[in-house]
């Protein structure tokens, strides 16, 4: 029986560092894309999850067809045809699409902050470099998602993309900064 330590050894922290920053250096230069276009990337982000929407009704439906014995057939059916549907709405109108997104958005931001503060302690805990920018990543997901919320209807495309605009950039730096620390694990 083998034990998995709590701890990555300081060689395979260094060997994972190049990896972290450049994943935070492509999540900053999209994030600065992003913010110089949020409308395109707002209309753009709910293009894509419509896209994303289709697939998942196709091959849903694909697999009720090919599985023809299905324990809940009805409700396979349902939710391969729900996907698809509302995946074609957005593409045919990714302005309303993303009026909508935004509020998923403000879901995702939420929950994703959440654990990101919850990581930030736990990295802390373990006394941990740069478990600071894990935090800061972490409160900015949900100060994002309270104001995607508080706005409204108001929340259009452009909002979406500076919030994706953003939430690429803080991230990016997290990563940046974590793969900085890394590269001189001792």
């Amino acid at each position: 029986m083998s034990v998995t330590p709590l701890f990555a050894t300081s060689a395979e922290r260094r060997r994972a560092a190049p990896w972290f920053m450049v994943e935070g250096g492509l999540l900053i230069v999209l994030g600065v894309v992003a913010a110089v276009l949020p409308r395109l990337a707002g209309v753009a982000g709910a293009a894509v999850f419509g896209w994303v929407l289709i697939l998942a009704g196709v091959f849903g439906l694909s697999s009720v067809i090919g599985a023809r014995r299905h324990a809940h057939m009805a409700w396979s059916i349902v939710s391969g045809l729900v996907a698809l549907v509302v995946g074609a709405l957005i593409v045919w109108a990714p302005l309303a699409g993303a009026i909508a997104l935004a509020f998923l958005l403000a879901l995702y931001l939420l929950v994703d902050g959440v654990a990101l503060i919850a990581l930030a302690w736990d990295q802390r805990k373990r006394a941990a470099k740069r478990w600071a920018w894990l935090m800061v990543s972490g409160v900015v997901d949900v100060v994002l998602a309270v104001a995607i919320v508080s706005l409204g209807p108001l929340s259009d495309s452009m909002l979406l993309g500076f919030i994706i605009a953003l939430d690429l950039i803080v991230a990016g730096i997290a990563l940046l900064t974590i793969g900085l620390a890394a590269r001189h694990a001792v």
